[in-house]
């Protein structure tokens, strides 16, 4: 996955980070609209779905007055391509002064969680703009350096939140099974989790599970009634929005 304020076991925040909901480059998750948007994290912290879409407009192309698509199109990826550009040097910065920080002290938890979680938001904001094959490989690097980073923390830190992240980082690359199998095994052994409920509701949803997603969600609401980890507004929009879907079948349905 994914995608967007932060709770956790042990909260310590990267500065500017959002998280989170690479996909398979042929599709972009229905589910993953602009819902909240959640700070990068260190030790035992929580990433909700980054659900980055909220700034994938900019990828949209827009026919000028005149009708010239060509000229229309040639905008579109300009402005596609600064924006890459921009993001690239803004989290290439941070991944590098925590690489250096790891480096010099290979044993610095909270440096190489950060740089988990960065590599993970910088990949997911990068998938939203990535349309050529270039740009589509260094989102699959991006991400596979923070699957690679997740597995390193985890080897010596049974946190929570890293093990929903690393279930994103599956779903971002594109392997559904693997991350809803990752999530289900976690939240069977983690049964009071919300935001693994939550990322799990998520990635039903997007793989057409409506029930399972429902049940998911339900389960997030159920096990923080106190809203302690923010997953409340993000459930609740979904199962409204699942809602509003069912009955709009339901009633179109009824008029054939």
């Amino acid at each position: 996955m994914a995608s967007k304020a932060k709770k956790s076991d042990k909260e310590m925040g990267t500065d500017e980070q959002s998280e989170r909901t690479v996909n398979p480059a042929s599709r972009r998750p229905l589910v993953l609209v602009a819902v909240v948007l959640v700070s990068i994290i260190m030790v035992g912290s929580i990433l909700l779905p980054s659900l980055s879409a909220i700034v994938s407009g900019m990828k949209a192309s827009s026919s000028s007055a005149d009708g010239s698509d060509a000229a229309s199109s040639g905008s579109a990826a300009a402005t596609t391509s600064s924006y890459m550009d921009q993001l690239d040097s803004r989290y290439s910065a941070t991944a590098s002064s925590l690489e250096s920080k790891l480096e010099a002290n290979p044993d610095d938890d909270a440096s190489l969680i950060n740089l988990a979680n960065t590599y993970l938001t910088w990949g997911d904001m990068a998938r939203n703009y990535a349309s050529t094959d270039d740009e589509r490989a260094h989102v699959t690097d991006l991400l596979q350096k923070a699957e690679g980073y997740y597995d390193t923390y985890l080897a010596s830190n049974d946190a929570k939140a890293a093990h929903v992240n690393r279930a994103l980082c599956q779903y971002y690359l594109g392997d559904t099974d693997g991350a809803i199998a990752a999530l289900e095994q976690f939240c069977a052994g983690t049964a009071d989790y919300a935001p693994a409920w939550a990322n799990l509701g998520m990635i039903y949803e997007d793989a057409g599970e409506t029930d399972k997603a429902t049940n998911a969600y339900n389960k997030a609401l159920e096990v923080d009634p106190d809203n302690t980890c923010g997953m409340k507004s993000f459930v609740t929009s979904k199962l409204q929005s699942i809602t509003s879907s069912d009955a709009a079948t339901d009633t179109t349905a009824d008029a054939e």
